[in-house]
């Protein structure tokens, strides 16, 4: 049984800890074990076949804590050795370690390469008689987490929570009740770096509830520690206050084992008491400076949360230089600089306003805004390139289990041949046709499905975590505006959030669109052109169609009108749907330029910069065409044709 855990805000190094649960079992922190194991390889009677194979495998483990080079050789051979005796379970065993050796050199990219490796190996053992359910099952769930790890530490938080969840269903089939605790903090960790409160909260419950089922105290102190933060960051003082006492209890008794998180619990306790109408400048200062003892076995990003806890408590008791003092203590160097730093950057503006020093709170004003700007599209970008990794990979992973149909389709129509008459071996090749075209409209539509899914996902992140920190961030430039009555560039900073704002919920309303889910398609449609100017929408026809040609045609219709208001200066674009009891067809029109075709007038020019081709292989996996009309000068017909 694998269990990971991660922490997210350090990013330490986490390679011990994902090979500590089998490294412990061979070395004893005196090399006793893989001392006697190369003692044995130089005996006059060393192990031999599989006997060497474990032997090789558990020397790369003995070794990887202790000498990285020597944990390379044993690999080698171990690996080399797993080919000649088809060796499965060790070869994806070190396959997997030697990724965790990448990871550890943070060589994300061959650390997933050979992940995946292993999880080829892992697939193949499904058809080895030598292993049990269980031994594929816990082999593919180390690997899941291994990734999700990877992707963790990357803040690549779409792919890290995907792999996580992979590794669900293994955890719950066999009660690994330890495991999915820490799967649910560290989920619950992601969803609150993202700004999923409600998302965080649910995943940290769950792993208190796992963990109270384990009867572990660590897994419950985890969720308690998410909780705590969440709560006070929410001015939640009674939920905050319900979970604060036993998470610090535990903390407490085992600070010497838990020397980072222990005092990531006293600033959020120090905060606790400091909230408004439940101020105990006391008790928020008693734990305050039992934090900054332990201050300096911190690495930065703990350190930071300490002294802004300590600056907050100094504002609270008006003593403004030392909060300043505490507040330049927070932040990395420019060049540096996280999207945890607004926070501070917002706390250094309002210190300096306290003191006087206007331009100073200006300056941090506008770094603030920058940096939340900065860190908006970087990860709305980081956001759609993961949905494109998630979107591939399902997509192969479909083609997979397709091919993997097929050939036990060939060795029943094999099996059917050895005994059937000739009369009937047409009909068998027919099956054979008709099954091929059965399977390609299934990995079709899992692809779908599965883009269908991921587009849900990223526009609730978008919306709930990227938005909610725009209006934030809003509410804030208007605050300090009327403090410290900055103009000027205020006025062109506040329509600027307005419009990315603006821009961020439309994107995230036509990734998913709710009309779309909720009335169908014509509802969905007629709802877009309102939103569009010189947009107009008329549907012909009784339009009834199945969800997934409802959202074929709905993002076509919508990377058909921004390709028109990016490429073409119309100021009139007809949305027209009509459906027959044959086929449907969606009509985009408008009066720009015009857009070069092929002499033959079959597809727009490669160098037209219209980019349909996308649209032509939505339309190609439901068996439609795509037909397009354009003169120079004078506008474009698009017309998207499907059959019912």
């Amino acid at each position: 049984m694998f269990i990971f855990v991660v922490d997210m805000k350090t990013k330490l190094l986490i390679l011990f800890l994902m090979v500590s649960f089998t490294a412990m079992a061979y070395n004893d922190h005196r090399n006793a074990k893989v001392d006697s194991l190369e003692a044995l390889l130089k005996s006059k009677h060393p192990p031999t076949g599989d006997d060497l194979l474990r032997a090789y495998d558990e020397l790369m483990r003995g070794w990887l804590p202790i000498d990285g080079q020597k944990a390379s050789y044993y690999g080698k051979k171990a690996l080399a050795l797993s080919y000649e005796r088809n060796g499965l379970r060790i070869r994806q065993n070190v396959l997997r370690l030697f990724a965790q050796m990448y990871y550890a050199r943070e060589d994300f990219d061959e650390a997933i390469r050979l992940f995946s490796l292993a999880l080829a190996v892992v697939d193949t053992m499904k058809h080895d008689s030598r292993y049990t359910q269980k031994d594929i099952d816990d082999a593919r769930s180390c690997i899941y987490g291994a990734i999700g790890n990877v992707y963790n530490l990357q803040d690549k938080h779409h792919l890290a929570i995907h792999y996580y969840q992979m590794a669900l269903p293994i955890f719950e089939k066999y009660n690994w009740l330890e495991s999915q605790a820490v799967l649910f903090h560290n989920i619950g960790e992601l969803y609150y770096t993202m700004g999923n409160e409600q998302e965080a909260e649910q995943n940290y419950l769950k792993a208190i509830e796992k963990g109270t089922a384990a009867r572990d105290s660590l897994m419950i102190a985890m969720g308690r520690k998410g909780l705590l933060r969440l709560y006070v960051g929410q001015d939640d003082y009674s939920k905050a206050l319900r979970v604060a006492e036993p998470c610090y209890a535990y903390y407490r008794a085992h600070k010497a084992e838990e020397v980072e998180d222990y005092p990531v619990v006293l600033a959020s306790l120090t905060r606790l008491h400091l909230m408004k109408g439940y101020q105990d400048i006391a008790a928020a200062k008693k734990y305050a400076e039992e934090a900054l003892l332990l201050v300096d076995s911190l690495v930065f990003e703990h350190q930071s949360d300490i002294f802004a806890a300590c600056s907050e408590l100094a504002m609270a008791e008006h003593q403004w230089e030392k909060a300043l003092f505490y507040a330049q203590r927070t932040i990395h160097p420019d060049s540096l600089a996280t999207s945890a730093d607004a926070s501070c950057y917002r706390l250094l503006a309002e210190i300096y306003m306290q003191l006087g020093q206007k331009d100073k709170a200006r300056l941090y004003i506008n770094k603030m805004y920058e940096l939340m700007s900065r860190y908006s599209t970087d990860h709305y970008q980081s956001g759609l390139s993961q949905m494109e990794v998630l979107y591939e990979t399902e997509k192969k992973e479909a083609q997979i289990a397709s091919l993997g149909k097929e050939r036990t389709l060939y060795r029943w129509l094999l099996l059917a041949a050895s005994i059937a008459i000739a009369a009937f071996v047409a009909g068998g090749i027919l099956m054979v046709i008709v099954q091929r075209r059965k399977k390609a409209l299934l990995a079709a539509n899992v692809a779908l499905e599965t883009e269908t899914r991921e587009r849900r996902i990223l526009a609730q992140d978008l919306h709930d975590g990227i938005g909610g920190m725009l209006s934030l961030l809003r509410l804030k430039m208007e605050d300090y505006k009327r403090q410290i009555g900055q103009q000027g560039q205020q006025e062109e900073v506040l329509p600027m959030i307005d419009n990315i704002h603006t821009e961020l919920r439309r994107t995230a309303h036509h990734l998913m669109p709710e009309e779309l889910l909720k009335n169908g398609l014509e509802s969905a449609l007629r709802d877009f052109a309102v939103s569009v100017p010189g947009a107009q929408f008329q549907a012909i026809g009784n339009i009834q169609l199945p969800k997934d040609k409802e959202l074929v045609l709905y993002r076509c219709a919508y990377e058909l009108v921004n390709n028109v208001l990016k490429h073409t200066n119309a100021n009139r674009i007809d949305i027209q749907l009509m459906q027959d009891a044959s086929e449907v067809m969606l009509t985009v029109s408008d009066n720009g330029q015009g857009i070069p075709l092929t002499p033959d007038a079959s597809s727009v020019a490669a160098d037209s910069g219209m980019g349909l081709r996308n649209i032509r292989e939505r339309i190609s996996s439901c068996h439609g065409r795509v037909d397009i009309a354009s003169v120079v000068g004078k506008g474009t017909d698009i017309n998207v044709i499907l059959p019912l």
